[in-house]
């Protein structure tokens, strides 16, 4: 095996393995029952006329359903409605008669997560009674609810992290695609380095990891789909278009697969005009880095916009940072390396440097916007280290500080070693070890996105 293929060929096996070894976490729903009508435990002296949940978080219809199950079976209900913002009913269209009900439900916030619960009432006296078509007005002083939620439905399914891992990474592989073509090989033909293959391996690579994105993100839309409506009905059309088309969840992977294809056209059309191409390129990228913030935490947080500009932020310097440095070690160096008739070594050197104020531009905005989005969410200095989240941020900050250690070697101490053969090596194996941080740094963030909010959970 040649020497210079082996620090890429660790990449790939140990990003390999992180896939394989990622696994589901148990996490608490997102969103929680307040209060219902009839309440937990209820003895009722009439029959209802409806049922009514209200919750901590806006709930998504799609994702939210209601069943009564009596003595005598199931009774039928009416189609959900949205009530107050904040909760749902139905009417009971079924015949009521005493005894013990149960409530089951099932709903879900802006990022998709979903909550199932029940409760149970009874109704005292003799004899039937028919309920009447008029709905009744719901009791906003309800007594609280208390659910007891299953853990949470993707967490069934054990690929679901691993395909949350794959969809990160090649976000930020495709985004760091375009920055090495629009951000680091323009100054280095300035300077008359040759980079049309440096440029055309980075639109191949990004061509290929866009196809890997499609396929996570339509793996995702199933597992999602499983479960919020179960593996019999999952993909059903009839249910999967009001999820897609009127959800936050849905809308924010609806950018995601709109923009790939956006950025697929774009990357295609740029090779005959590249002033029509690249801004097809540019927007859909920007569709690709709204939609983790749109289907994640931002899209049920109190502030909306401020957690998905700060997202939107984050994901972009990400990737122009750590995707970059992948398209330099993959694309930039072989092509500086194939370089005829002059020092390869010192072609590699110019691009590494080309890259450098890029990536000091870009590590910091990834920190100050991440420490914003904690911020936000954590609610308390205190959560950071009582709650599964801040524990978990806490384990993502540690390994952040590894990347931004070894981004730091590389500055200071790797980046004046080029110019020659040796320092070319060194260079190639401390960017893998630098990416093998961040690989790590994107796992536990898979296990973060599913982890509920501090700032948005609330005591039983």
């Amino acid at each position: 095996m040649p020497r210079s293929t082996l620090p890429l060929r660790l990449l790939a096996g140990v990003l390999a393995l992180l896939a394989l070894l990622l696994f589901p976490s148990i996490a608490d729903a997102h969103t929680a029952l307040k209060a219902s009508d009839p309440a937990k435990d209820s003895r009722l002296s009439t029959a209802p006329t409806r049922i009514t949940l209200w919750f901590t978080a806006r709930p998504q219809l799609p994702f939210s359903r209601i069943r009564l199950i009596g003595p005598n079976g199931e009774v039928t209900l009416d189609k959900l409605v949205a009530d107050t913002g904040m909760g749902f009913h139905a009417d009971i269209r079924g015949a009521i008669t005493p005894g013990t009900y149960r409530v089951e439900w099932q709903t879900a916030s802006a990022d998709g997560h979903p909550i199932r619960g029940d409760f149970a009432f009874s109704i005292a006296g003799t004899g039937a009674s028919s309920v009447v078509a008029t709905p009744s007005v719901a009791d906003s002083t309800a007594t609280a609810s208390h659910h007891t939620p299953q853990p949470e439905a993707h967490a069934e399914h054990s690929e679901y992290h691993s395909v949350r891992w794959m969809e990160f990474v090649a976000l930020l592989t495709v985004l760091g695609a375009l920055g090495f073509r629009h951000g680091v090989l323009p100054p280095l033909a300035a300077r008359g380095v040759p980079t049309a293959e440096a440029a055309d391996r980075a639109r191949q690579l990004g061509s290929s990891i866009l196809i890997l994105y499609v396929v996570s993100a339509l793996v995702r839309l199933y597992t999602e789909s499983v479960a919020v409506h179960g593996a019999a009905d999952a993909m059903n059309p009839a249910q999967l278009r009001p999820m897609i088309t009127s959800t936050t969840w849905g809308i924010g992977w609806l950018f995601g697969v709109i923009g790939s294809i956006l950025l697929a056209i774009g990357w295609t059309v740029s090779r005959k005009s590249v002033t029509v191409g690249t801004p097809l390129a540019l927007t859909g990228a920007l569709g690709m880095a709204l939609s983790p913030a749109l289907s994640g935490h931002a899209a049920a947080s109190q502030h909306f916009v401020a957690n998905v500009v700060l997202d939107v932020m984050h994901v972009l310097a990400a990737g122009v940072w750590l995707g970059g440095l992948l398209m330099v070690l993959i694309a930039g160096i072989p092509a500086m390396r194939r370089l005829p008739n002059g020092n390869q070594d010192a072609a590699v050197s110019a691009l590494v440097n080309s890259f450098h104020p890029l990536a000091l531009f870009c590590a910091p905005i990834v920190v100050i916007m991440g420490a914003g989005t904690a911020l936000l969410r954590l609610g308390s200095v205190g959560a950071l280290w009582s709650t599964t989240y801040g524990q978990t941020l806490l384990w993502k900050v540690a390994w952040v500080a590894l990347v931004a250690g070894m981004g730091f070697y590389n500055a200071v101490r790797t980046r004046h070693a080029l110019g020659a053969a040796a320092g070319t090596r060194r260079i190639r194996r401390t960017g893998t070890l630098e990416l093998l941080f961040a690989a790590v740094v994107i796992a536990v963030t898979t296990v973060l996105v599913t982890t509920p909010v501090p700032s948005e959970m609330v005591s039983p």
